[in-house]
């Protein structure tokens, strides 16, 4: 058995308005010509007062558009955009000419007659005609870089040759209008154009690629220039500038300027502002959502450092108050190991710091010391700092403090111990260890990445800078490439001092952006090495916030001084 083929049609309700819209102009059209119902000749001063209305309305319809788009322009630049405003700029002043010089008003500029508010009239609507077929003629995406002052002059000069042109009744423009007889061929041929053009209009309109945001903005267009048409074609069948048919015309002109306002505005103001207020919204759910991933994310950091440095329960406690916990293993400004001093100083840039430093008792004879930079800043560096000082600090059994007395194998170690924990891939660390031999009176060190080279403070005022040979620095390489650090050995006198600092020292800006730099440094030091150390770092720190005024730090600041005399003064 051969089924037959169901067919199904759905009507979109987008389009009832349209079908409306065509209803009530082809009713309005029937009307008119086999009724006489609106060929009644109202009374000139209340057709006046409504025209009047009517015209002032689409006037302020018409600049509304203009201000609107000729404002828009300057955050799209598009050509459509300023094409429209420029149209109705043109348009709602013609309109204007065209209340004023009305049969009935005082007259305007010359004596009023019924020629030049037809003329009037007429420009307007074929101006109008002409600027909405170029303007859907042009592509969505297309923009001029032009000054849309240069738009609004020539449009205003065409206005003004317009407007001479028509009240000093040159013989340029044709009658269009006579009393006793009505509307000229002329006026009716051009009123024909004028609904040629609009239909030219919705045709281009319907083969555009319009980037409209809803099938209910394209057919309240077409409405718009369907309104228009019927309006035009109601103008072709008057035959008093006083009658029912003329006002009806006037009323459908204003409907459609009001459908084409609500198209633009929803269009270029509306509708961005929508997807902007959506924007918020959905940046509002992704930051909640980011939150969520930060702490899934630091709990994950926490159980990888617990797993790798067997640390205790108090590992969560110390998550939740980092800052502390930091600045409590951070030595304090002065400190003593052995008979040998340290003064520091400590200025971080945020309220956790990606530095870190740390001197510490090995054994009888050796005192053991680390100077570290971690990438970024926040919470997952300092994190990272605390990481750091249980891998490099050493514990109390014999065996690992001996471990300890080779700088070059700590970092080796540091490094396979950096590579096996699950920090991100970007995460990474810049440091130097030393060792100062008590015995000896030697000291030795090792540099991964470190790029500042200490400052040797001789007793006798003379100024060394430590040679860093260029290590590796610690970061998630392991995979593919392992490095080789080697111990650098100097020896040192009875009250030699060594100055210790982080990049963040010699990269401080001032507000023209010039660096610290470690010239400035070096030269600072020389000049005040007869100081004691305390009041050597404090010359630097002043120096530095002289240098730079009220611009912001943004890297930590971070120095300290080893000082082998005993009671210095």
């Amino acid at each position: 058995m051969i089924r037959k083929k169901e067919l199904s049609f759905e009507f979109d309700k987008d389009y009832i308005p349209l079908l409306n819209t065509i209803v009530l102009g082809i009713l309005s059209m029937v009307v008119i010509i086999y009724t006489d119902i609106f060929d009644l000749v109202l009374n000139e001063e209340l057709f006046l007062v409504f025209h009047t209305l009517l015209e002032i309305l689409s006037v302020l319809v018409a600049l509304s558009i203009f201000l609107a788009l000729y404002n828009i322009y300057d955050f799209n630049d598009k050509l459509k955009n300023i094409i429209y405003a420029n149209t109705f700029f043109i348009v709602g002043l013609l309109d204007i000419f065209h209340l004023l010089s009305y049969n009935g008003m005082p007259d305007f500029i010359t004596p009023n007659t019924v020629q030049k508010p037809t003329a009037y009239w007429i420009f307007s609507r074929l101006l109008l005609a002409l600027g909405i077929l170029v303007a859907n003629l042009i592509s969505e995406d297309t923009k001029t870089k032009i000054n849309k002052k240069i738009f609004t002059v020539v449009s205003a000069v065409v206005t003004i040759i317009l407007v001479f042109v028509i009240a000093y009744d040159t013989a340029i423009v044709p009658d269009l209008f006579i009393e006793g007889l009505g509307l000229t061929s002329t006026k009716i041929g051009l009123e024909y154009l004028i609904i040629s053009l609009f239909i030219l209009s919705i045709i281009a309109l319907m083969f555009k690629d319009n980037k409209f945001v809803s099938n209910n903005l394209k057919v309240s267009m077409f409405s718009a220039l369907m309104l228009s048409i019927f309006s035009e074609s109601i103008f072709t069948l008057y035959n008093d500038v006083h009658d029912g048919i003329n006002f009806l015309g006037h009323v459908f002109k204003v409907m459609s300027y009001f459908i084409i306002f609500k198209v633009l505005f929803i269009e270029n103001i509306k509708v961005p502002y929508m997807k902007v207020s959506k924007m918020k919204e959905e940046l509002k759910e992704y930051v909640d959502k980011l939150e969520d991933v930060v702490k899934e994310k630091t709990d994950e950091m926490t159980i990888a450092n617990y797993k790798l440095k067997d640390m205790n329960s108090q590992m969560i406690n110390e998550l939740e108050s980092a800052k502390q916990i930091q600045m409590a293993l951070i030595p304090k400004k002065t400190e003593k190991y052995l008979g040998i001093e340290f003064q520091s100083d400590y200025i971080p840039c945020g309220k956790l710091s990606g530095d870190f430093y740390k001197y510490f008792k090995i054994d009888d004879s050796h005192i053991g010391m680390f100077l570290i930079d971690v990438s970024g800043h926040g919470v997952s560096s300092a994190m990272l700092t605390i990481f750091s000082d249980r891998v490099l600090t050493p514990f109390d059994d014999e065996e690992d403090k001996e471990f300890y007395l080779n700088p070059a194998n700590v970092l080796k170690n540091f490094y396979e111990v950096f590579n096996d924990s699950d920090f991100p891939d970007e995460t990474h660390v810049v440091m130097l260890y030393g060792l100062l031999n008590l015995d000896t009176n030697e000291f030795i060190y090792s540099s991964a990445g470190h790029n500042c080279s200490p400052i040797h403070i001789k007793e006798n005022g003379d100024i060394n800078i430590l040679e860093l040979i260029d290590g590796f620095p610690i970061c998630k390489l392991g995979d593919i490439y392992q490095p080789e650090f080697r111990n650098e050995i100097i020896k040192l006198d009875d009250g030699d001092r060594i100055l210790f600092y982080t990049d963040g020292v010699i990269e401080v800006q001032n507000e023209e952006n010039i660096l610290y730099g470690s010239e400035r440094l070096i030269s600072l030091v020389k000049k005040k090495n007869h100081l004691i150390s305390r009041e050597i770092l404090n010359n630097v720190t002043n120096d530095i916030n002289r240098f730079r005024g009220n611009s912001e730090i943004e890297d930590d600041i971070t120095m300290f001084i080893i000082d082998t005399k005993e009671n210095r003064v």
